[in-house]
């Protein structure tokens, strides 16, 4: 009988479910390279059962022109004394679907001899969707030892069950020495609270991906991209997880470098307005020292040397301000308020922006915590802040705001990193030059800059989306030429767990009955999850893709359209010579306009041409139905 305290190595059934639910394709083969193995990601991959083509040679699978080459290549690494290496580095490889289509794979091959017979693994990926690929990496046990990346299996509660080679070159212990030891103790010593979310995550969502620091054999922190998956039993209930760590160590230190370089370059372009502060700082510590030491000092020489002593003080701040900022000392992601975080930033811009350029901030107090880095969301907003004052050369009003927001079905499918769950909505704006489409595609490209020679290096931009992304946030970006910008930026709550939804208002959101709806938006997504929210709530919907399809149909089906969801930024006839030529058609329609670029202009300006209401992007299901049900009414 096993000893029930002892170590349990990972037997047949659970090798056999890693094995068939890796994403990856795993092909064994024998020494006459036939198939003796295909798991169910191969056959996804090349559209074969597993049944239909073991036994029967390689060929199958790869492109009539590369067969040859490919069984020599083999046979010559069988020759070799090296027992695995990567395919594919230097030519394009590629493999052949039962359908006959081509397509480009990503391989690596290994080794071994099993019962005296010479046997290959092949372990591949289908790189057509490369972004999404690259990201899955299969649950293996001896095949997957080959792979360069750290590959653990934890049950569940922690307790190292599989280790493969690569792990040992990360972190130092061999798997004899790894296997049952607690992974936690083993490898973290950051908040035991991070872990709890990581595994209440990974059981919700069958996965997780995420940044983690660890520790080797010799207490050296290592950063890695961690990736989590829930491995089932054969009644499907969890049994495990299968772990995979990335060492991105170096990676993240060219990040900080760039960071720092961005962050200096931030501080010499604020240096004139720092350097104005501290001249005023410095003046009556200048002249009162000077005055008490000719003699000649006022009969309240106290009140001097407590000015004195003031600015004195003013100045120590002001630098310390500045030093913080410059300094980005990066340390453990801990929970940050937005409400400090933004009085500060607004404290340094407020010392080194022109007086032309008006600066409003608004923080809902309720505003819960981001679980970040103070010094690199500062630098988020400095960085909008300096283009947003590039873009404002005239004078104009910055604004930045907080507010929390609840992505739900709706909202979710306007960005495709989107989660359903509670976010901060940090959102900055200006009433600056604004961008042109062709502009606003090339933002976040490294390098890319409209700013004269010497005026900019291109990375701010880049570098805020590389800050937001860490944190596990996204951006949206509206702007249009003369109307400013507005750049949204949506960071996860610290504990989402205990964030609840808004409650929904049963009054307000009036269910429709059959009333029709004409949705009109350039952006796909857009007109599909509202139309499917309008429909849902009992409403008839039409749909246009810009402005003159919008007329058009319009003019056929007023009689019947109840009211108009219009976006007002639109290529081609914009959305306010739509919302003009819509009301001439039927002056009455109810037209609610839509924009992600919310201006007290731009509100003000879609009022005057007889907008019934305005709604900002990115909006909810709630907000929709709301306002689409006190429109259809007033028609009543």
């Amino acid at each position: 009988m096993p000893d029930p305290m002892k170590p349990q190595p990972v037997d047949d059934l659970q090798f056999r479910n890693i094995l068939e639910t890796a994403m990856d394709g795993i092909v064994s083969l024998d020494s006459q390279q036939n198939i003796i193995l295909f798991n169910g990601a191969a056959e996804e991959i090349f559209g074969w059962r597993a049944d239909q083509v073991i036994g029967r040679p390689i060929d199958i699978l790869i492109p009539e022109q590369f067969r040859h080459r490919h069984r020599s290549d083999v046979e010559q690494f069988g020759s070799g004394g090296v027992s695995n290496r990567r395919m594919g580095t230097q030519r394009t490889v590629l493999g052949l679907r039962s359908s006959g289509e081509s397509f480009p794979i990503e391989a690596s091959i290994s080794q071994t001899t099993i019962h005296g017979e010479k046997v290959y693994t092949v372990i591949l990926r289908d790189v057509t969707e490369a972004t999404r690929s690259r990201h899955q990496i299969e649950q293996q046990l001896q095949i997957l030892d080959q792979i360069s990346d750290a590959v653990s299996v934890v049950d569940l509660q922690g307790r190292i069950s599989y280790w493969n080679r690569a792990a040992t070159r990360m972190f130092g212990w061999t798997a004899a020495e790894a296997i049952g030891q607690m992974a936690p103790a083993l490898l973290y010593r950051g908040d035991p609270a991070l872990i709890e979310k990581m595994l209440h995550e990974t059981n919700t969502r069958l996965s997780w991906a995420g940044e983690l620091v660890k520790v080797n054999r010799e207490g050296q922190q290592i950063v890695v991209e961690h990736r989590r998956t829930v491995l089932r039993g054969s009644d499907g209930t969890t049994i495990g997880y299968l772990c995979i760590d990335i060492d991105i160590t170096e990676r993240k230190k060219r990040e900080r470098a760039s960071n720092r370089s961005q962050r200096l370059e931030s501080i010499g372009t604020l240096a004139g307005g720092i350097a104005h502060d501290l001249n005023n700082v410095l003046t009556p510590i200048v002249m009162g020292s000077e005055l008490l030491a000719s003699g000649r000092a006022p009969a309240d020489t106290k009140g001097l040397l407590n000015i004195m002593v003031a600015s004195a003080h003013r100045g120590a701040e002001l630098v310390k301000k500045l030093l913080a900022f410059a300094g980005g000392i990066r340390g453990d992601r801990t929970p940050i308020q937005i409400e400090p975080l933004v009085a500060e930033t607004r404290g340094l811009l407020d010392h080194t922006f022109p007086k032309s350029i008006r600066i409003e901030t608004h923080v809902d107090p309720a505003c819960p915590a981001v679980m970040g880095d103070s010094t690199e969301l500062a630098q988020i907003l400095m960085n909008l802040a300096i283009n947003a004052r590039d873009a404002m050369p005239d004078g104009g009003v910055l604004g930045i705001d907080a507010t929390t927001v609840w992505l739900d079905e709706i909202s979710k499918h306007l960005h495709p990193e989107a989660r359903h769950g509670c976010y901060i909505l940090l959102k900055v704006t200006d009433t600056g030059t604004g961008m042109s489409p062709e502009v606003l595609d090339r933002i976040f490209d490294p390098f890319f800059t409209t700013k004269e020679l010497g005026k900019g290096t291109g990375l701010g931009l880049a570098t805020v989306q590389g800050i937001v992304k860490s944190h596990g946030g996204f951006i949206n970006v509206y702007s249009e030429v003369g109307r400013g910008s507005n750049f949204s930026i949506y960071l996860p709550a610290s504990d989402q767990s205990d964030a609840v939804a808004p409650a929904t208002k049963q009054t307000s959101e009036t269910p429709g009955h059959g009333q029709s709806i004409l949705v009109v938006d350039d952006e796909a997504a857009i007109l599909q999850v509202a139309s499917a929210a309008l429909e849902r709530a009992g409403y008839r919907v039409l749909t246009a893709n810009e402005g003159a399809a919008a007329i058009a149909l319009f003019s056929r089906h007023h009689p019947e359209i109840s009211a108009v969801l219009l976006d007002v930024m639109m290529p081609g006839l914009d959305g306010l010579r739509t919302l003009d030529e819509l009301r001439r058609i039927a002056p009455h329609v109810r037209v609610i306009a839509c924009s992600g670029l919310r201006t007290a202009q731009r509100e003000s300006e879609t009022m005057q041409h007889g907008a019934f209401a305005f709604l900002p992007k990115p909006f909810s299901d709630a907000q929709l139905l709301e306002v689409m049900g006190t429109a259809v009414q007033s028609t009543t």
